[in-house]
């Protein structure tokens, strides 16, 4: 009897694990839709911790795509000026 050689198909690697590109698009658009708000606030939202959000966020103020800003002794995170100059759906 022969046997069947069995193949595994290799995933192709990508940069981010797509659950985290989720979270990335799902925090930004929160921040588009409404605005300024505290990372405990989007945590709330997501029923995250908000070490993870913070995270995310972090790593969204890097790429450029959402900026911090001071309000009083506290800090919001809101959409960068750029984010309005992407894809436009009609």
């Amino acid at each position: 009897m022969q046997e069947l050689e069995y193949y595994e198909e290799e995933e192709e690697e990508e940069e981010e694990p797509w659950p985290m590109m989720v979270r990335y698009e799902v925090i930004e658009y929160i921040l588009r839709r409404y605005g300024a708000l505290q990372a405990k606030d989007i945590a709330k939202i997501l029923g995250c911790k908000v070490r993870d959000v913070n995270a995310v966020l972090k790593h969204l103020e890097r790429s450029g795509r959402i900026r911090r800003e001071k309000l009083g002794r506290n800090f919001v995170w809101c959409p960068s000026e750029e984010s309005h100059l992407g894809v436009i759906y009609y």
